[in-house]
């Protein structure tokens, strides 16, 4: 505790410091800058702070952001944390890539057939259960209100396609953290990629459908051109980005942790530019890289263990500091009713459709569900951009729901793992 204490001291002296460059900076070119260094050196400080009171370490860099962002004290400037999508897009890319190399094919033969059912058991039960909630809630909801009821509908149908979402980023970090290890977090790991699979086909259809109930017609082939670009060209892009990886390791063998960087940042880069999953890019390279070669598989898991903290702390303190409270103030009542619904459908389905076979599934799996972090950001921005009419209330409303599960989500997923009792270390070299 007197260790904690003292960090957090030493944090309260960085963040007045931080307080002062504010001041002094009279440029506006440097806020990127100012917001990635304030926003690394405050993660990392948050995070020691965090686990001295025996929070994840996650949890205090997001805490920290939120704190100095723009949206509470404003140390840190809106458009420095803005700058700060391409540090994201590499941290999206890096947790992906350790992730791909835990899917390995004997993991996917013994819980593969498992996995699938519940997850869509959960994504199913708790779509219905928010999609009910939104229509019932349409006279209340400025954005719902004046459609009709085919058009409510639909749109009710595309909220709840990326509110069903989980969070794989914050599932790995959190696994990382804690090296946790075992066949529970290997079942919550898959359960998490293939639910989010799940969401991206999800929300192409629910797409495609209010786009028809707003007269713009329904292009049942277009549809499922742009899901199966963005599904499988992101696994044969990420084939290819493997077996770069390969000839590298085995030819070079040198400078393993700056390469994946470099090539996670082109990845996530291309990725985008190309209407890929940047998540299911490296994903796809990772499981292909695990499952020809396991020896590179865990050297590549050791190099982004070393390199990669930096570049987590910095990324979930940016992921904080972007949570918009204010959104939280004037949606709050509607958000938080559908928290506490998409908590209880998933509670709900996880202790009914869990395997019997191990008890811990039907009582602790509920709680690694909670988080939500990049891709129900990007799906809430792609409805605003999408929808003008009425996608920016609808990601207002998503990002509250955001903000309270990136608070009470990392908490809830290191309690599951540590319940599971597959919690081997609090302190992993390297761990975010």
């Amino acid at each position: 505790m007197k260790g904690a204490l003292l960090r957090l001291l030493l944090l309260v002296v960085v963040l007045a410091a931080i307080g002062r460059a504010q001041v002094w900076r009279v440029d506006a070119g440097t806020s990127v800058t100012l917001a990635a260094g304030a926003l690394l050196l405050c993660g990392l400080f948050a995070g020691k702070v965090a686990k001295g009171i025996g929070l994840p370490r996650l949890t205090g860099y997001l805490l920290v952001g939120v704190a100095v962002g723009p949206y509470a004290l404003g140390f840190i400037p809106g458009a420095g944390v803005k700058g700060l999508e391409l540090v994201k897009g590499l941290a999206v890319s890096l947790i992906a890539l350790v992730a791909g190399t835990e899917l390995q094919l004997g993991l996917i033969r013994r819980v593969g057939t498992k996995v699938a059912a519940l997850c869509a058991a959960v994504c199913g039960v708790t779509f219905l259960a928010i999609f009910g909630a939104l229509f019932a809630l349409k006279p209340l909801l400025p954005f719902l209100a004046p459609m009709s009821v085919p058009q409510a509908l639909a749109v009710s149908a595309l909220v709840a396609s990326v509110v069903v979402s989980f969070s794989p980023t914050v599932t790995i970090a959190i696994v990382q953290e804690t090296s946790a290890r075992g066949s529970f977090t290997e079942f919550l790991m898959a359960l998490v990629i293939i639910g989010d699979l799940l969401v991206m086909v999800g929300f192409a259809v629910a797409a495609g459908l209010t786009r028809a109930s707003f007269g713009g017609g329904l292009d049942l082939w277009g549809l499922l051109r742009e899901v199966g670009w963005e599904l499988f060209g992101s696994v044969v892009v990420g084939g290819v980005l493997a077996v770069a990886m390969l000839v590298y390791m085995r030819q070079v063998k040198r400078e393993l942790p700056l390469f994946l960087v470099g090539l996670c940042f082109a990845s996530a880069e291309g990725g985008a530019r190309l209407h890929l999953s940047p998540l299911l890019v490296s994903l796809a390279a990772g499981a292909l890289i695990a499952n020809l070669d396991e020896r590179e598989g865990e050297r590549i898991h050791h190099a982004i263990q070393r390199a990669g903290l930096p570049i987590f702390a910095l990324f979930f303190a940016a992921s904080g500091a972007g949570l918009k409270l204010n959104a939280l103030m004037t949606v709050g009542p509607a958000a938080l009713l559908l928290v506490a619904l998409r908590a209880v459908a998933i509670y709900g389905s996880c202790r009914r459709f869990a395997p019997v076979e191990d008890v811990r599934l039907r009582r602790y799996l509920w709680m690694g569900l909670i988080s939500q972090a990049g891709v129900t950001f990007g799906l809430a921005a792609l409805i605003s951009r999408t929808f003008p009419d009425f996608g920016p209330q609808v990601e207002v409303l998503i990002v509250a729901m955001i903000t309270a599960h990136e608070l009470i989500g990392p908490v809830l997923t290191r309690r599951a793992l540590q319940r599971s009792g597959e919690i081997h270390s609090e302190d992993a070299p390297g761990a975010a």
